[in-house]
């Protein structure tokens, strides 16, 4: 449909947001879903203009804020020397500071204290090349709401070894110290495993999975606690630097770092007393990243079986709309079947674009189907 990213998703939140207000008859209560965007130095003008060029995709303008993210000064050594320019020794070298910046820039936008004055319960972050998300945000909002979790966050099965950070909790030996249900990095998890009578990042005997949730950087967090744990650390998250090293003694970078943060980290703000969980879904109805070109894609799907390229992403949205329509009594065969295009598998099949505004929800599909028995949909 040569729809891009940003279109689906506004399209998305404009149609949970008419869902929402399908009973209001008051205007001036009728919601309003505020949608903001973290930019960077690179993408900020191409995002703007984007949107200017198209209307904003039919949101209005003040329902969007862009936050553009800044760049920090590079590290050349252990020492944490500032790394210059080429050429100019006058000039630092900069690199970007993590997504965990988001919360920096809501807090110093006054985002998060707006939108948890405003009446906004539930603040939902999502990563920007990820169309399948928008099955997944009701059911892990409903989680968030009947076990009143301060975070959230979805997941999905992983398999070990998998360069994906895994859901875990943490429980201190020093008793003193409080627990801790957080992301831990694919490659920090096997070690922290092996400390462990797990002895590493071992496979789950009975699914042959991993016992330890895969994160995809979906999180539901609840208003108004955010806002006073940003106002308190002023919108920063920690920091850590993970620097690339060329010799056996780690003393020297191969090429300049920088201290990052990560969005995921942002329960180590909160109190003890939070709850903090999980909500995992099957990878189908969830998550499909685009990220990769065709060379790395056919490289990745055969160390995980997931390329996360355009072919993919567009291939794992027909299939789950497929898997949809016959969860609700349409006949049509779900999964299709696997085929390589450039030697990365993708999945094939029935082509079935459901635009959100004819479905948000599962409820909403099943009325728009009232005999789905006498539809059938083939290749």
């Amino acid at each position: 449909t040569m729809t891009c990213y940003l279109k689906f998703y506004i399209d998305n939140i404009l149609a949970f947001q008419a869902l929402a207000n399908k009973d209001v008859t008051d205007a001036k209560h009728k919601v309003k879903l505020p949608f903001a965007i973290m930019t960077s130095g690179d993408t900020h003008a191409p995002t703007v203009k984007l949107l200017e060029d198209n209307d904003y995709f039919g949101m209005p303008k003040d329902q969007i804020t862009l936050m553009q993210q800044d760049k920090v000064p590079a590290l050349s050594n252990n020492d944490a020397a500032f790394a210059v320019k080429k050429g100019d020794p006058f000039a630092l070298q900069t690199k970007p500071h993590g997504h965990g910046d988001v919360h920096l820039l809501m807090h110093s936008h006054g985002l998060a204290k707006k939108w948890a004055k405003s009446g906004v319960k539930w603040i939902s972050f999502f990563q920007d090349t990820n169309g399948l998300v928008f099955n997944a945000l009701p059911a892990c909002m409903g989680v968030s709401v009947a076990l009143d979790l301060e975070v959230n966050s979805l997941t999905v099965p992983r398999k070990p070894g998998e360069a994906v950070g895994a859901i875990c909790k943490l429980v201190p030996e020093n008793k003193s110290k409080n627990e801790l249900t957080i992301n831990v990095e694919y490659n920090q998890l096997d070690a922290l495993l092996k400390t462990t009578p797990v002895k590493g990042d071992a496979a789950d005997t009975k699914t042959g999975l991993s016992p330890y949730p895969g994160n995809i950087n979906v999180l539901v967090f609840k208003a108004e606690p955010y806002a006073k744990n940003l106002d308190k650390s002023n919108g920063i998250v920690p920091e850590f630097v993970n620097p690339k090293y060329s010799d056996k003694e780690k003393k020297i970078f191969k090429k300049p770092t920088r201290l990052e943060c990560m969005m995921q980290d942002y329960p180590r703000l909160c109190e003890a007393k939070a709850k903090i969980g999980f909500t995992s879904m099957e990878r189908w109805a969830c998550f499909s990243a685009v990220k990769n070109n065709t060379t790395d894609a056919k490289a990745k799907a055969s160390k995980t079986g997931f390329g996360e390229s355009g072919c993919t992403g567009e291939g794992d949205l027909y299939r789950a709309n497929r898997k949809k329509l016959a969860a609700i009594g349409v006949s049509v065969d779900g999964d299709g079947k696997k085929e390589n295009i450039l030697g990365i598998p993708c999945w094939q099949g029935a082509r079935v674009c459901l635009s959100p505004s004819f479905a948000s929800t599962m409820q909403q599909l099943k009325s728009r189907f009232p005999t789905p028995d006498k539809v059938k949909i083939s290749a």
